[in-house]
């Protein structure tokens, strides 16, 4: 009963959060190697704006992270990824704009990177329609935003779906 109840919430996270097309949804991720130019599109401005992570750290997450560790505030799960073209694609659902979080979206998770056991950096990550973004953490505190892509978005809702779907196979 229990896992019905937590798969109906899940489904309605998802459902109600279901990404909207753009045209960045066919780019392929690239290492960065130049300085990214600021999108013409305005970022959303309702909250305290945080500037965008350097292209310098980019580059080291990009070229040095061996493990990310995905831990879910409100699902009973956790993802991570060991190998460096899945996390480069995961570094690759990031756009260089940063965003203003409304002060009523709540973080999903938090994301470490990390270097052989040793850690690069630390973000929360919010995956609602209205507020899709890494905030990376820099004493603890938010320092950096950078927005979601709808690809990105997609990735991990598909994600929770599949982790969702392999729960209720288990439980049967």
């Amino acid at each position: 009963m229990r896992l019905f109840f937590l798969s109906v919430f899940l489904f309605s996270v998802i459902a109600c959060n279901a990404p909207q097309p753009d045209a960045a949804a066919n780019e392929q991720p690239a290492a960065p190697t130049e300085k990214t130019p600021a999108p013409a599109v305005a970022p959303v401005t309702t909250g305290p704006l945080l500037p965008s992570i350097s292209n310098e750290f980019m580059k080291m997450l990009w070229e040095n992270t061996t493990y990310v560790d995905y831990t879910f505030y409100t699902l009973p799960m956790s993802m991570s990824f060991d190998n460096q073209p899945a996390i480069q694609n995961v570094l690759g659902h990031l756009e260089a704009r940063p965003v203003a979080l409304p002060s009523t979206c709540k973080p999903t998770g938090r994301a470490f990177f990390q270097k052989d056991g040793e850690e690069l950096g630390v973000a929360e990550f919010y995956l609602h329609t209205d507020c899709r973004c890494f905030v990376f953490l820099k004493d603890g505190k938010p320092a950096h935003s950078n927005r979601i892509k709808d690809q990105g978005l997609e990735f991990y809702q598909n994600s929770i779906r599949q982790a969702v779907k392999q729960t209720q196979q288990k439980a049967q």
